[in-house]
């Protein structure tokens, strides 16, 4: 016959034994794909990120090339311009000047957030990884599927069952409202919040130790164990439920540990779209487009008092402003030629200001025009390679310093009598 006392303790193992049976059960894998998700969304933005800067770039240099070829090819060199091609030059300057700040103005903080957020990303993804590699050949696991071990291809952030990650997006997604979305999914079904039906031996989910689980064997734990930058922390020698999981605790994105990616996504997205006047300007050097639309310049868009009155471009007048764009650049297709045909066509417009300024003043029976000569080339303090390339300035060899020319010095004597 067993004595009290054997029975009572053989009564307290039993009881630790069972209060034992389910404090290490799995997380379900239906979570910790939505834990995929997340860290999926998350590694975009670098992507979204630099494809904008891309783009902007790229706008900036369309618009300032736009505006060279308006100067060169479209507007008259005599300098009778109308209303709407005076205005859609300078909505182009305007715009290209505007497009080059967005970039200055909000790039450091949008490369710094996608940074941030691909580590977070990252973080996450280890969260997974570890644990769906946490199982073995005597049915212990960490993650759980249908009352069996989860595996690799039921979670879109790995690649195998070694844990690696997927290769990071290249594709740019349309916006990045996903990774608010994705975070708030994770606690969008408290069932899976759970742990698994179960008991799998799984210590990684708690960290109180007393008995036999936990981190550490034999010991009392009592902090806690974060995982994915505290998307889940270990219970304290009990099951998991849904207040483990940060997404249950903390419902907004914005104040969660993942706010240093979250929180300036709006802004990302707003500081780096292209305007929408860019975007139908741009159509002047597009050869194939063939619907054209009016295009509205409202008031003081362009300058604080520039145009004082809506002006509206009539879509026949843009058509026709392609089209002599695109006879220009067919007929310059060399580089090199149209480069210069802008320098050819803004001296052009000198010498007929000159001409104009002559005739002015024989009309107003004045001596002479006064036309305001470029002064002479100021060469002594240049260095050799700003005086190579600044006009009327030689390098002197012999004194090693940098001279006026002979010519541009007659012509600054000349100026001066």
């Amino acid at each position: 016959m067993w004595s009290l006392t054997v029975l009572i303790g053989v009564i307290a193992i039993s009881n630790s034994q069972l209060g034992q049976a389910t404090e290490k059960k799995p997380l379900k894998v239906a979570e910790m794909q939505k834990v995929c998700s997340l860290s999926l969304e998350m590694a975009k933005v670098p992507a979204y990120v630099a494809q904008r800067l891309s783009k902007l770039g790229r706008e900036a240099e369309k618009l300032t090339e736009l505006r060279q070829l308006m100067l060169t090819a479209v507007l008259p060199k005599d300098g009778s311009a109308d209303a709407e091609l005076t205005a859609l030059l300078l909505l182009a300057e305007k715009l290209a000047a505007d497009t080059a700040r967005k970039i200055a103005s909000g790039s450091t903080t949008a490369v710094i957030t996608a940074g941030q957020c691909a580590f977070y990303a990252g973080r996450l993804t280890e969260f997974v990884s570890i644990f769906n590699q946490a199982k073995d050949a005597a049915n212990h696991y960490c993650v759980e599927a249908t009352a069996a071990a989860a595996t690799a291809n039921q979670l879109s952030c790995l690649s195998d069952e070694q844990g690696t990650a997927p290769p990071i997006p290249s594709e740019p997604p349309a916006d990045l409202n996903g990774v608010a979305s994705a975070y708030s999914a994770i606690a969008g079904t408290p069932a899976y919040l759970a742990a698994g039906g179960s008991e799998k031996d799984c210590g990684l989910t708690v960290h109180d130790s007393t008995g036999t689980g936990g981190y550490l064997i034999g010991q009392t734990t009592t902090n806690a164990i974060n995982w994915g930058n505290k998307m889940f922390t270990t219970a304290t020698n009990t099951a998991v439920t849904n207040t483990h999981w940060q997404s249950h605790t903390t419902p907004n994105i914005d104040g969660s540990t993942y706010q240093e990616c979250s929180k300036h996504l709006a802004g990302i997205v707003e500081q780096l779209k292209s305007a929408e006047q860019a975007k139908k300007l741009l159509l002047l050097l597009d050869s194939e487009h063939s619907t054209w639309q009016d295009l509205n310049i409202p008031t003081k868009s362009v300058a604080d008092k520039y145009p004082e009155k809506e002006i509206i471009v009539k879509g026949e007048k843009l058509k026709s402003i392609r089209a002599t764009i695109k006879k220009f650049k067919q007929n310059n297709a060399a580089a090199s030629k149209a480069e210069q045909a802008l320098p050819a066509a803004t001296l052009s417009r000198i010498a007929l200001n000159e001409t104009a300024c002559q005739l002015a003043a024989a009309w107003g029976n004045k001596e002479g025009c006064q036309v305001n000569k470029a002064e002479a080339a100021k060469c002594g303090d240049m260095k050799q390679a700003e005086c190579g390339n600044t006009k009327g300035c030689k390098w002197n060899k012999t004194e090693e310093k940098c001279k006026i020319t002979e010519k541009a010095n007659k012509e600054a004597e000349k100026e001066k009598q």
